[in-house]
């Protein structure tokens, strides 16, 4: 077999320096060396200097026999490697591709040579490559692995492998109609389509995005040593393709092998599969259904998943995804809708949808297409932020949630809910301290569906909680909440009313649960008149008011610094939403209180008051 090793320069005379050295320092010496250098780009002149130096250095080479072919004029990285196979080609069976920055360890030669001997007849090993993927992988107890994805520094292949070779602009297109393809395309080669993309856009100039990408869709095989025989030096911001970076840095092998253990089979395995996915591959393309792993639909396909896309795919083989805006696959893998769940067999379907108001929407029409509660997985609940900071959220059978956190479970049925729990449970808004040894009672203005007064009556200190609720529908919610978890019902009392400035009724419009407008009839009593009564009842102790009734707080707070009451309250803690904020610090300024502030936005925030 005629094997030539070509060595493609220009003008990097320090780099093509190196690799020139390192070939000499090669055990089995060359064959047939060819050296191309392109021409000098035109308004360039500044590059001839290096270019010349480039041009000596080649020329000086008097160690091996040598062909040197200088371009009359400028063709760029992927005509210069593309022609220049295909007049290798011409007198020789195979060839080895080096570029001007990847230094050769002192056994590639015989390495390349040795595997062009052995795999001359298997057709379906395309490529052989010096460098090995910075991935982590188990050596087994040969020299090399197979993979899916060819490797331009250090390669190379036979000639009628390269026969293949075209510029093809319609292989993305066929890739996308065919399941199979777009999984080996995902499982090798998850950056190709953007590279592909950009060279028609003239964004690169690259000719093995071509190469990579026949080899992918022909299911070729790649043939890699577990120690690398290349070293890239190209990665300083010298070359045209790669920018500065240390990604792809190996240690070059130092282990001189007179005989490379190659095997007379070369499978690509699973194991090669998942590796490969932290570096170009796809975790989902790279997860096989070997039986011992759940299967689920995962509904929504965005970054919530992307982002733990490797986790999922160690616990779970995802069957499809449901997703009602695309459609088409996904690393191989079905995209449906949510009317052709019944189609798939599935043991359960895993909500990755970042809103929650969107996940509780979808928890209900799944219940109502009779998928039971036990089949239902919210991703909320084991990836993502709330995963770290909440023991639990789980499902109801009505499609609410119940968030779970130190013993605490607070019932959430909207987006609104849920935030307010969150607020609670991990930001511990609620959380105060008053340094005696009275008891507390707490006046909790819009207590909305009962989780905060549920969070108050769980405090230590906490006597009895006065809890007022403006809406119907969230005095109706809280009322079933704090019966469910109350067994002393002297412990809290609830109104159906809201606080203000003085006592009448008005016409309210408001959201409920985010999806539909509704206006109602609301009561509201004097602030004074309300509260009074409790804190003479109470005189032996602290009172802690918590006000989050949505712009009725001005009016409150002005109304208990008018009647003199304001001053018999130890602790404030204040959702404050617009413009009265100056006017609400004001009062608690005059009435003695010392403050701090956590504004959340310009219109909305906390204020926590004390004595």
């Amino acid at each position: 077999m005629k094997i030539a090793t070509l060595l493609f320069t220009y003008n990097r005379s320090i780099h093509t320096q190196k690799v020139i050295q390192s070939l000499r320092q090669n055990t089995v010496l060359l064959e047939s060396l060819i050296v191309f250098q392109d021409g000098l780009k035109q308004g360039y002149e500044n590059d001839a200097n290096e270019w010349e130096k480039v041009n000596k250095l080649i020329n000086s080479i008097d160690w091996c026999n040598k062909e040197i072919i200088v371009s009359e004029h400028n063709k760029g990285l992927a005509e210069s490697i593309v022609s220049g196979i295909s007049y290798a080609f011409k007198k020789h069976d195979a060839v080895i591709v080096l570029e001007d920055d990847c230094v050769t360890a002192p056994d590639f030669i015989h390495f390349m040579a040795q595997c062009f001997e052995k795999y001359e007849h298997k057709k379906d090993i395309y490529s052989i490559s010096g460098y090995s993927w910075p991935i982590r992988m188990e050596k087994k107890q040969y020299d090399v692995y197979g993979c899916g994805r060819i490797s331009s520094w250090g390669w190379g292949t036979w000639k009628d492998r390269w026969q293949k070779y075209n510029t093809d602009n319609e292989i993305i297109k066929r890739f996308k109609q065919d399941p199979t393809k777009l999984r080996n395309l995902a499982t090798w080669g998850n950056d190709c389509e953007r590279m592909f993309l950009d060279k028609l856009l003239g964004e690169n100039n690259s000719w093995a995005i071509y190469w990579a990408l026949i080899v992918i869709e022909n299911e070729g095989v790649c043939i890699n040593p577990y120690n690398s025989l290349i070293n890239n030096i190209g990665m300083d911001g010298t070359g045209v393709h790669c920018g500065k970076t240390d990604k792809f840095q190996v240690k070059l092998s130092d282990d001189i092998k007179v005989d490379f253990k190659l095997p007379d089979e070369i499978t690509i395995l699973d194991s090669t599969k998942k590796a490969f996915a932290s570096l170009h591959g796809n975790y989902t393309a790279a997860n096989e259904d070997n039986g011992l792993k759940e299967k689920i639909l995962v509904y929504g396909l965005g970054n919530f998943y992307f982002y733990n896309e490797k986790e999922i795919n160690e616990k779970y083989y995802v069957v499809a995804f449901i997703d009602n805006k695309k459609k088409g696959w996904y690393a191989g893998t079905k995209i449906i809708r949510t009317n052709n769940i019944e189609q798939y067999h599935y043991d359960k379907i895993l909500i990755m949808i970042q809103n929650i108001q969107d996940c509780i929407n979808i928890i209900k029409e799944l219940l109502s297409r009779k998928i039971s509660l036990e089949r239902i997985l919210l991703g909320h609940n084991y990836y993502g932020k709330y995963s770290d900071y909440l023991e639990n959220i789980l499902i109801s059978p009505e499609g609410t949630l119940s968030v779970t956190n130190e013993k605490l479970s607070l019932k959430v049925r909207s987006l609104e809910d849920f935030e307010k729990a969150c607020e609670i449970l991990i930001e511990k808004v609620y959380q105060y301290f008053v340094n005696n040894e009275k008891d507390d009672i707490i006046l909790d203005v819009g207590m909305k569906n009962g989780n905060s007064a549920l969070y108050f009556i769980n405090c230590e200190k906490v006597k009895k909680v006065y809890a007022y609720e403006t809406y119907e529908d969230d005095y109706l919610e809280a009322k079933s909440n704090l019966h469910k978890y109350l067994l002393d019902s002297d412990q809290v009392e609830i109104f159906r009313y809201g606080i203000s400035s003085d006592n009448g009724r008005k016409m309210i419009r408001f959201k409920y649960d985010t999806e539909y407008e509704k206006q109602e009839q609301i009561e509201f009593k004097d602030a004074c008149d309300e509260f009074a009564p409790i804190i003479h009842r109470h005189a032996d102790c602290n009172v802690i008011l918590k006000i989050d009734s949505e712009r009725e707080e001005y009016n409150i707070i002005n109304r208990l610094f008018g009647g003199e009451v304001l001053t018999s309250i130890s602790f404030i803690m204040l959702h404050w939403y617009g413009t009265g904020k100056k006017n609400i610090l004001s009062c608690l300024r005059y009435a003695g209180f010392s403050f701090w502030c956590i504004d959340k936005s310009e219109n909305r925030g906390m204020i926590y008051a004390y004595k």
